[in-house]
Order: C-alpha cells, then sequence, then structure tokens
C-alpha cells in the first residue's frame, strides 16, 4: 500500500509541476507546450526504463504491450480534466 500511496504523491507532484508552467492546458494556444512537455516525461521516462530493463525489446514490449493499449482510457480522464462534467 505504501507504494501505491509513494506513486499517487508523486504523480500528484508532477501535475503540480505541470500546471505551474503550464496554465492554459487544454486551449487551443499552448499545443506546442504541451507537445513539448510531452515529450521531455516520454523521454525521460525511456530513459528511466533503460536504467533497469537492459534488452531494447523488453522496453519496446512494456510500450507496445501495456502501455498503448491504455491510451483510450487515459484520453477520456484527460477529457474530464479538461473539461470537468459540472453537476
Amino acid at each position: 500500500m505504501a507504494e501505491k500511496d509513494d506513486m499517487e504523491k508523486f504523480n500528484k507532484d508532477i501535475w503540480e509541476v505541470i500546471f505551474r508552467n503550464f496554465k492554459n492546458i487544454g486551449q487551443q494556444g499552448p499545443v506546442n507546450e504541451v507537445s513539448m512537455l510531452a515529450a521531455v516525461l516520454l523521454k525521460t521516462s525511456i530513459e528511466l526504463y533503460t536504467v533497469s530493463l537492459k534488452e531494447n525489446s523488453d522496453i519496446e514490449r512494456l510500450i507496445t504491450e501495456e502501455v498503448v493499449p491504455t491510451i483510450p482510457k487515459l484520453r477520456d480522464g484527460m477529457k474530464r480534466m479538461i473539461k470537468p462534467t459540472l453537476h
């Protein structure tokens, strides 16, 4: 349970940095900023995987088999974050 709590806190910390630097996420203007941020985070993630996964094929498999299938769910979550439903 502590590991999950640590991950959630880390995720929250990352989003605080993102929101501090990119206040207009989801509007038309900051598309380049969002793409740049995503590229930096993706590159950093892959760099970290190279430390723990010794084979390129292991990283490729992780991305194609674990990450790619979650894209629709992640996209839906981001839509709610950018345009929350008001009740």
